[in-house]
């Protein structure tokens, strides 16, 4: 995504914001409430249009008018609330878009199977013939996931995704994203929590008032270089001595 403009009712949202993923990569985009990641990323998705700026995929100008054919460009977006139904079954919600066929027979014995070996490939052997209500909250992402995988999504941005989850399904959320890397699936990461992103990112954009202030590798940055990209001043500018460690808790 390269200069890409957009404001709403005269306000400016995003200014010449840049971002480059590579295949394969998970990278995390950084802000506070307000910066731009959601505007950027619902461009990016096709639920917004762009006022300027170009978007590319393999080195290819593609226009996305709607977020139908972002996903047929294979983009997906997982958001902290699932678009799930819970009455019906695991395989029923991961190929939803896709159970009629053209004689309105279903093959259920088919769709199982593939359901089964689609959660197995991230590395999950949850029951394809499970309710949705009655999973986990961390075994819900992974159906949202499996999801975005079965329409070939090449390209996953994930709003907030531990916001729900406790440790032990925050790990096992970061062990599908590792599997996704070696399947060179794309991963956006869109997150406060910076311990979070310096442990599973691979190189992290930093947004501040619309604005790119940054693309850098977490092992080349600290805590607080990042925390200073975001608000625009170093943390001792604005708090005592004293008050730094309480301000970068906060933040997380």
């Amino acid at each position: 995504m390269t200069d890409i403009n957009k404001s709403f009712g005269g306000v400016c949202a995003l200014s010449k914001a840049c971002i480059r993923v590579k295949p394969g990569e998970i990278h995390a985009l950084v802000g506070e409430n307000g910066a731009g990641k959601s505007t950027l990323m619902k461009i990016l998705s096709g639920a917004y249009q762009k006022d300027k700026g170009e978007v590319r995929i393999d080195g290819k100008p593609v226009n996305i008018s709607s977020p139908h054919v972002g996903r047929k460009l294979g983009i997906a977006t997982i958001y902290q609330e699932f678009a799930l139904a819970p009455d019906l079954t695991v395989a029923e919600n991961i190929y939803l878009d896709h159970l009629s066929s053209r004689k309105g027979i279903i093959n259920w014995s088919k769709l199982y199977k593939s359901a089964g070996e689609l959660v197995k490939s991230i590395g999950f052997d949850i029951d394809p013939c499970s309710m949705v209500r009655d999973l986990s909250v961390a075994y819900q992402q992974v159906v949202e996931i499996t999801k975005a995988l079965s329409e070939k999504a090449r390209i996953l941005i994930l709003d907030e995704p531990t916001a729900v989850l406790a440790l032990r399904e925050t790990e096992r959320l970061f062990e599908i994203l590792r599997r996704l890397k070696q399947q060179d699936v794309s991963v956006i990461y869109i997150s406060h929590r910076l311990d979070e992103i310096f442990r599973v990112a691979d190189v992290m954009t930093i947004i501040k008032d619309g604005t790119i202030t940054g693309t850098v590798a977490p092992t080349d940055v600290t805590t607080d270089d990042v925390i200073s990209m975001m608000i625009g001043r170093k943390l001792t500018t604005m708090f005592p001595y004293t008050m730094c460690i309480l301000a970068i808790v906060l933040t997380l």
